[in-house]
Parts: structure tokens; sequence; C-alpha cells
């Protein structure tokens, strides 16, 4: 199996190469490939790659070819290793898991390869146990403003802006009209999808959130998205602004 290092583990949705020092590089050259959803596919087509350094890794699943499961490979990341990840919650995981690759039965040996040395290199760097005490993956590349259902958010220096302007219920702008959150008072940041006929949102929780808070429509520190666009930008915007805030 020397030598393996460096070849391409090409999945459906993605290509898997690991460096044989320390880092797996996924790239998400197959995000044409039919989706789950439209959003499923163009995350995936934005994401465009990522670096994973095995310091953000808690293990690796595998399912080799033969059983009933399809066969595949799996990054099992460390919890708050990937602000992408933690914005998202269990949401993103409803739609794909972008560090999972489906690989076909013909690249099983290349497969296991890659779990072993990735596994035995986990073990190496003696990572500790637990959630990360920093982020260890980059978010991806986010809007400087985010535009979504009649409001806009964006990052002055260490403030966070949100304007509601004139569309919005009198709750939203009990804040103030623009609400302006420093990034040391956020707690939480937390993206959803849209279902159905409910709308997705990109939600805060800050040092002024009320123990019980209103629905999402009249909520001052939660953002409405709608179209697929929409909640795209939010989600990544989600990521690189909780890459921004200090736990």
């Amino acid at each position: 199996m020397e030598g393996l290092s460096g070849d391409e583990l090409r999945g459906r949705n993605a290509t898997m190469v690991w460096d044989g020092l320390g880092t797996i590089q996924l790239t998400y050259d197959g995000a044409w490939i039919k989706q789950k959803s439209t959003l499923t596919h163009m995350v995936l087509k934005r994401l465009g790659r990522r670096l994973v350094p095995v310091e953000a890794l808690a293990g690796v699943d595998l399912v080799m070819p033969g059983g009933t499961e399809n066969p595949t490979i799996r990054l099992v990341l460390r919890d708050r290793a990937d602000p992408l990840l933690t914005v998202a919650g269990g949401h993103l995981e409803e739609l794909l898991d972008p560090y999972r690759l489906d690989f076909g039965a013909g690249q099983w040996l290349l497969a296991d390869y890659y779990a072993q040395e990735i596994r035995t290199s986990i073990a190496l760097h003696q990572a500790p146990a637990g959630p990360a005490d920093r982020w260890l993956l980059e978010p991806p590349p986010a809007p400087d403003v985010l535009k979504c259902h009649n409001a806009k958010m964006w990052i002055e220096g260490d403030t966070l802006v949100v304007d509601y302007g004139f569309a919005n219920y009198p709750e939203k702008r009990a804040y103030g009209d623009p609400y302006r959150l420093p990034l040391a008072e956020i707690k939480a940041v937390e993206w959803a999808a849209a279902k159905g006929i409910t709308s997705g949102y990109l939600r805060l929780t800050s040092t002024r959130t009320p123990a019980v808070r209103g629905s999402e429509m009249h909520d001052p520190e939660t953002i409405l998205t709608k179209a697929v666009g929409g909640e795209l930008d939010a989600l990544f915007f989600g990521a690189k602004l909780l890459s921004l805030i200090n736990w």
C-alpha cells in the first residue's frame, strides 16, 4: 500500500486526497451530479474545497462494499472544530454531509488505506477528546453583506449590524433599526433551511436575548430566508460570523 498517499479517492459528490502528513483535502467536483435538492447542489458547488487537519477529527467511519449499505468513508469532526457544521447544527446533515464520500466498489483498497492512515495520524497527533477549543477549519467564503427577506446584515469592525428597514413588524426593531450588536455579546449563531412553506432563518443568541423569545417572524435577532440563494448566503455568512467569536 506504500505510495497511495496523494492518490485521488473519487466519490459521487467529492474527491478525497490524503497528503500522508496530516491534511485531508475534499474537492466537490461532482456537485453537478443529481443531489437531494437544489440547495444541496448549491452548497457543494459553492464550497468547492475543504481542507481538514487531523487535529479536527474525532475519527473515521468506513463502510466497505458487500453489505446492505453503500460503500462510504466519512470524516467524523470534533464538536466545534468547523464553524460551518456548528452554525448549521443538525440541519445541514439533513441535506448532505460534506465530510462523507460515497465511493465505488473498485476503490475499496484506497478507501481502506486512507481510513487506516488517517486513524493512525489522529492517534499520533494526540488531539484532546471532546470539543475543540478553537476553530480548526476556515469558514468558506461568504458575502460581505447578507441580504435576506426584508433585512440586511453586515460586520463593521467588532460590531454586527442588522438593518430591518421598514417592511418588518415593529417587534423586529425592538433593539433599534439598525440593530448594532458587539461581536463579544454574541453567544451562538444558528442556521436552518426552509421546509415547505416555513421560511429558513439565521438566528442569533446574545447577552440581550430573553429566556423566552418570540417566533422567527417577530424575533429581532432572527433574519428570515426564503429563496435558495438567500439560504445559502445565510449559511456561509453565519459560519463566517461564528468564526469571529471568541468562546
